[in-house]
């Protein structure tokens, strides 16, 4: 097989800074699609040693490893996760007291139950056009994966000295651009869970509308409609590769996990263009 795969009728997005990816689209406004992922690029891990970490956490002499799994273990990942989703950002309303206003803080309300409240607020803007949005993250689960996001593993001093009444807290606004929105969700979930098995399953899934793979004698545009479902797969691998790379993660378990997702979909792609050769010639004939 050729070291690409071309795909008829499928028109290209346009990509903004590919970090080494290209994206699929060529001259003729058709998808070229490589049949192996770019090495990942060789960042340095996140050492400890480079963090501003709590006293508390210094003094543990935990490893970084042990530190991520812990955040990450026994539930706490998921606690966390929703710990954030739930957080209300309240950035229309001025803070109560006008000598602390800082347009690098906002405001943000959490459950009174919320064991674990977030620390920062991500401002992150994407590079492929779509709307920036803010959410409120736990900084050090997010510093000890992201070397680009490594200021945020000291809980910032505001978090606990503006703490105001009704549960809400001033915290950092912290600016991140990243490359592709429609398939951040899957990044930002693996970032708390850290799960190869629930990112490989995001990554596999259908589109929204599901598509049958056609048999040989299905209708062209029956071929093309599951062509189109595929290339959407492949891309959400691709987004997820340019945000991790733009984020420069170096977790090994993760980059395998995008590999397996290619493959995957690679096969059924050679397996659907074997079958569109299989139609033209019974046309011809």
């Amino acid at each position: 097989m050729p070291r690409s795969e071309r795909l008829p009728g499928i028109k290209a997005r346009p990509d903004h800074g590919h970090l080494g990816f290209p994206p699929f689209g060529v001259v003729d406004g058709r998808f070229r699609v490589p049949t192996r992922l770019p090495p990942p690029l060789a960042h340095r891990p996140v050492q400890l040693d480079d963090l501003d970490l709590d006293e508390e956490l210094k003094e543990s002499g935990a490893t970084l490893a042990f530190t991520l799994a812990t955040l990450r273990g026994l539930g706490a990942a998921l606690e966390l996760l929703q710990a954030g989703q739930a957080a209300r950002l309240l950035e229309d309303l001025p803070p109560p007291d006008a000598s602390v206003h800082n347009p690098s803080l906002i405001r943000c309300k959490t459950s009174a139950a919320t064991l674990c409240p977030p620390t920062h607020v991500l401002d992150i803007h994407f590079a492929d056009g779509h709307e920036p949005y803010r959410t409120p993250v736990h900084g050090l689960l997010w510093a000890l994966q992201c070397p680009v996001l490594a200021h945020l593993s000291k809980r910032p001093d505001c978090a606990d000295a503006y703490a105001m009444r009704d549960n809400s807290v001033l915290l950092r606004l912290v600016r991140v651009e990243v490359p592709c929105r429609p398939s951040w969700p899957l990044l930002h979930r693996y970032i708390y869970d850290g799960s190869p098995a629930a990112l490989l399953a995001g990554l596999l899934s259908p589109p929204a509308a599901r598509t049958q793979l056609p048999s040989t004698g299905k209708t062209r545009s029956s071929l093309n409609a599951a062509l189109d479902g595929l290339v959407m797969r492949l891309s959400r691998v691709r987004e997820v590769w340019l945000d991790a790379a733009s984020l420069e993660m170096s977790d090994a378990a993760l980059w395998d996990t995008l590999e397996r997702a290619w493959a995957v979909l690679v096969a059924e792609l050679q397996e659907l263009v074997g079958q569109a050769e299989l139609g033209d010639q019974s046309q011809v004939a």
